[in-house]
């Protein structure tokens, strides 16, 4: 593979325009319309201006984000983009009355088509979702449409695919609110999903001292799983998690497509790619074997939190034309518009709400990163991608108190998990330095330590160990990739990222010692 400074010379150059913010719409406006249409993870906090997940609802350049396992802040190219859409529905007068539902309809046909041109192939169709926990409603309601008999729903990793995964796999609520349908109770189940409960099964990727599972022995216990169900009289959802928050995956897709074709129609895929780490070509790929997939523009694409979408393949669209109506809960989880027309006036015609704007917004400024990241050439992004992780893993190296925990071997590794030694290791260690290192404000026996804000992926149990998780993103190697067509040298290029990087241990480092 060519080094780094040879590509940087031979590439043809990428053009990474930053929109400009049109004039009449307050940052404050936008950042509202942004974070509305979401549930309670997305709700601001009155006092510190920032989610439960520690964003902001606008940039915060002066933070150090490294957490797009977890949520990160919005940057510049990405608001710019959601504030250049928005300045167009609402006009010159900047009224939300003045916005047509036909520019609503039009614009959200394009989102999916620009999704589509990414990942999709031709029949496939693409339905938004307020998050990647929400979209799992959206392919129930697929799956039971398609499949006759009750559920039992299979999935991979539940402790590293979100919170609330488990409780959305049976169809029920799995917070306290909805993004569409205000005040639900948690644990009960969507109306639909309620009349045969779904049974779920989940199957561990790690094993109890936190190293990897075999694939193999994965793929084993999912084939027995399935097995017992299909022999009880039960159909099947199977999940193929692509990258969980640590960056692991199962069931192989091998496997998968060979327990569909011997279920004979009674089995249902969804592959849970909503970290994003993937090639497109992939999903293409999973899509073709007659898979639903997931994707977010929140986690490695760092998009506004939070934006999910499930992509149909072209066989279950055409299944879906001919069934009635979509299941009445869901009507608190999606909206009409978030459809395609295919499916829009058929299948989710009940669906209450029309529109969901913060919704589109999100999925705008996501795909302000996601459609260059993309475009850039493949081994640009991997070599960025693979200096990254080797600069964390020396730095980790050279600091005795810290340890870089086991995961999938990647030399483009955009997931590190790293314990740090004594009480830190603990949840409630681990808990309280994540919040410390997230305060703008130097440590109090170290005042001459960095005071930058510097963000994290959330602690994670790994074996006996609580770990925090360094993440890439695609903006930050969107950002290196534009200094290099720029004509910047790689130290050069990669200077920002190693600064921000040098600060986050320095804090580390002094956290650590306290």
């Amino acid at each position: 593979m060519a080094p780094m400074s040879a590509l940087a010379r031979s590439a043809p150059p990428v053009v990474l325009p930053l929109p400009a913010l049109r004039r009449g719409v307050p940052q404050a406006t936008i950042a509202v319309f942004l974070n509305s249409g979401g549930d309670e993870r997305i709700r601001l906090n009155p006092l510190t201006g920032r989610t439960r997940y520690g964003t902001k609802a606008a940039p915060a350049e002066d933070e150090i984000w490294f957490s797009s396992s977890t949520a990160s802040c919005v940057d510049p190219r990405s608001f710019a983009a959601a504030a250049d859409v928005l300045a167009r529905l609402v006009g010159p007068r900047g009224s939300y009355e003045s916005i047509k539902d036909g520019d609503i309809a039009s614009w959200f046909a394009q989102l999916r088509r620009r999704l589509l041109a990414l990942f999709g192939i031709p029949g496939a169709e693409a339905v938004l979702s307020a998050s990647g926990t929400d979209a799992e409603f959206i392919a129930l309601s697929a799956a039971q449409a398609m499949l006759a008999r009750p559920l039992t729903n299979i999935v991979m990793g539940s402790d590293e695919a979100g919170s609330g995964v488990m409780m959305a796999a049976a169809g029920r609520h799995f917070l306290a609110s909805s993004c569409l349908g205000g005040a639900v109770t948690p644990g009960l189940p969507l109306q639909g999903f309620d009349r045969h409960p779904i049974e779920t099964q989940a199957i561990a990727i790690r094993d109890a001292a936190g190293y990897p599972r075999d694939p193999a022995e994965i793929d084993r216990e999912a084939a027995l799983l399935v097995a017992q169900a299909l022999a009880a009289g039960r159909d099947v959802v199977l999940h193929v998690l692509d990258a969980s928050q640590t960056g692991l995956s199962g069931v192989t897709r091998e496997t998968a497509r060979a327990l569909a074709a011997q279920a004979r129609g009674r089995m249902a895929i969804i592959v849970d790619a909503c970290q994003l780490r993937c090639p497109p070509a992939r999903l293409r790929d999973d899509l073709g074997a007659g898979f639903m997939v997931m994707i977010s523009g929140s986690k490695f694409a760092s998009g506004p939190p939070f934006a999910g979408a499930l992509l149909l393949p072209p066989a279950l669209v055409e299944g879906m034309r001919g069934q009635t109506r979509a299941p009445s809960g869901l009507a608190a989880y999606s909206a009409r518009f978030d459809w395609p027309e295919i499916l829009r006036n058929g299948f989710a015609a009940d669906l209450d709400q029309p529109i969901n704007l913060g919704l589109g917004l999100r999925w705008e400024a996501a795909l302000a990163a996601i459609e260059p990241y993309f475009a850039l050439p493949e081994v640009l992004r991997m070599q960025v991608l693979a200096w990254f992780a080797g600069a964390v893993h020396r730095l980790v190296a050279a600091r005795p108190h810290l340890r870089q925990l086991t995961g999938e071997p990647s030399r483009a590794k955009t997931i590190i998990p790293i314990a740090t030694s004594g009480h830190a290791a603990t949840p409630a260690g681990a808990a309280a330095l994540h919040a410390a290192l997230a305060a703008p404000l130097a440590p109090a026996h170290a005042l001459h330590a960095p005071s930058r804000a510097c963000h994290l992926g959330a602690p994670m149990a790994i074996g006996d160990k609580t770990a925090l998780r360094l993440c890439a993103s695609m903006p930050l190697v969107l950002d290196i990739a534009a200094r290099i067509m720029d004509g910047q040298r790689i130290e050069a290029a990669v200077a920002p990222v190693r600064d921000d990087l040098n600060v986050l241990f320095e804090k580390w480092d002094a956290l650590a010692g306290a």
